[in-house]
């Protein structure tokens, strides 16, 4: 097969990224039609006929978002994974690499998860929506992985952060709304506001890591089974508030808000595989991440304000 490299959710996080390195593929966004939509999907596989396909098309928010609206974040992701994955099999196309996320994992007090935990018992409740929904996605690869015999695999990188991200102070990731109200409070000399007692335990991945690993993985054959992507085990929001400030150059005062929502306490994945599937493989460290993301923003100020399609 000889189409091209076609990538679903073009215009988001890691979509921007790999946009910079592999400008000749083709790349999806809402713009070209509703991927909830099989007939739009239909069409689309039909004309692009691709010899392999990134899909990262997803409905994402914070732990706000994701809380107040679990049953619509089921709804569109269900429905954009399906319909994805359907119109690529019928399109066969033989090499397909999905976005999982580790929302759709168990969490353990006693220890990390690891792949092999995935379906063994329910996501935390706050994103559960999101993350049976990414569930989905991981039964439906391996299913069409053994009936069909394509290469079909996904990936699960826990929180990414990066160049193009939301920014959106309520709905956005942590990272980016960190970033946002660290800048506002700087701006007008404010306190830095964050949201929770800075207690809770998070992981976190530069979104060029990433797209890195999904082009790499597009080069070999892979099992269907998910990798999960965890560049260490995690910090306190206290800390990674504090590395915010210091990458924005912020003196003033940190207030931590323990009214507002937090999620899950320890939320920690480990991979049992990764090591020996990209043996060497350097993350990007979280300092020069948020620099990198920083000074993005503050370049893009314009475009970063404004809501995240």
């Amino acid at each position: 097969m000889t189409g091209p490299l076609v990538v679903t959710g073009g215009t988001g996080l890691v979509g921007s990224v790999i946009r910079q390195v592999v400008p000749h593929a083709v790349f999806l966004s809402s713009a070209d039609g509703d991927l909830r939509d099989i007939g739009v999907a239909d069409r689309l596989f039909s004309e692009l006929r691709p010899c392999s396909v990134l899909h990262l098309a997803a409905r994402v928010g914070g732990v706000k978002e994701n809380a107040a609206h679990n049953a619509a974040f089921f709804e569109d992701n269900a429905l954009i994974n399906t319909v994805v994955l359907s119109a690529a099999r019928r399109a066969r196309v033989p090499k397909l690499i999905s976005l999982l996320s580790s929302c759709a994992f168990p969490l353990f007090a006693e220890r990390a998860t690891t792949e092999s935990d995935l379906q063994s018992s329910a996501p935390y409740q706050g994103n559960g929506g999101y993350g049976y929904a990414k569930r989905m996605l991981d039964v439906h690869t391996r299913l069409v992985a053994t009936e069909e015999g394509f290469d079909w695999s996904s990936l699960t990188p826990v929180t990414m952060y990066g160049p193009h991200d939301s920014f959106d102070t309520e709905s956005g990731h942590v990272v980016g709304s960190l970033i946002r109200r660290c800048w506002e409070a700087k701006s007008h000399g404010t306190p830095f506001n964050v949201w929770g007692s800075g207690h809770a335990v998070r992981q976190f991945v530069f979104v060029r890591d990433v797209a890195r690993l999904l082009l790499e993985r597009l080069e070999k054959p892979h099992g269907s089974a998910t990798t999960i992507v965890a560049p260490d085990d995690g910090l306190t929001i206290k800390s990674l508030a504090e590395s915010v400030a210091h990458a924005l150059n912020y003196t003033g005062p940190i207030q931590f808000d323990p009214a507002q929502p937090e999620g899950v306490r320890v939320k920690r994945v480990r991979s049992a595989t990764f090591a020996a599937q990209f043996p060497n493989f350097c993350f990007t460290p979280l300092q020069t991440g948020l620099s990198e993301t920083v000074q993005w923003f503050v370049s893009h100020r314009e475009l970063s304000l404004c809501p995240h399609p």
